[in-house]
């Protein structure tokens, strides 16, 4: 009997720990996984704005900016007047670092153009997705209607070009 009751508590025990580290590992792939269903994938659009905050989350950087208007001699503003912040998701940020893409490159106040997929329920945020990323030189900014990458010593940051806008689907 002892035998049976030692090999019983071991089966338990090897039970309980393979138990626990499969709840660990799906935990923590869980905590991982990221889905991009509230982005509208099958939409670009193309803004250039002004940095007014770079977050950089282990998970995924973010640039909260406010677009310019097309004239480019102003910040797009909100129906109350304030300036209308964007959020954008951008890639990894391992991607990002690789990319060159740092707090540091993009300080508040960096003039930049990306394309962006905005997210489903209008909320002014969206994903980078395959979008080319490109930062005015200090001090400049695109003519009226044109974007970064027509300036003269813009940078471009990973590969891409700013991608043709799609007209957003109706309901």
């Amino acid at each position: 009997m002892t035998v049976k009751r030692a090999l019983a508590a071991t089966t338990r025990l090897v039970t309980t720990f393979v138990a626990v580290v499969s709840v660990g590992l799906l935990a923590s792939s869980a905590h991982a996984h990221h889905s991009y269903a509230m982005y509208d994938g099958s939409v670009y659009r193309v803004f250039t704005g002004v940095v007014v905050r770079f977050i950089h989350n282990a998970a995924h950087f973010e640039i909260h900016y406010v677009p310019l208007n097309q004239e480019r001699n102003a910040l797009v503003r909100d129906d109350n007047g304030d300036p209308l912040v964007w959020v954008v998701q951008m890639e990894s940020a391992g991607q990002s670092y690789r990319e060159g893409i740092t707090k540091e490159s993009f300080p508040q106040g960096t003039v930049f153009s990306m394309g962006l997929h905005p997210r489903r329920d209008g909320k002014p945020a969206g994903d980078r997705g395959m979008s080319g990323l490109f930062q005015c030189p200090k001090g400049t900014k695109p003519q009226p209607g044109r974007h970064c990458d027509s300036v003269p010593g813009a940078k471009s940051f990973g590969a891409g070009e700013l991608p043709k806008e799609t007209p957003e689907p109706h309901p």
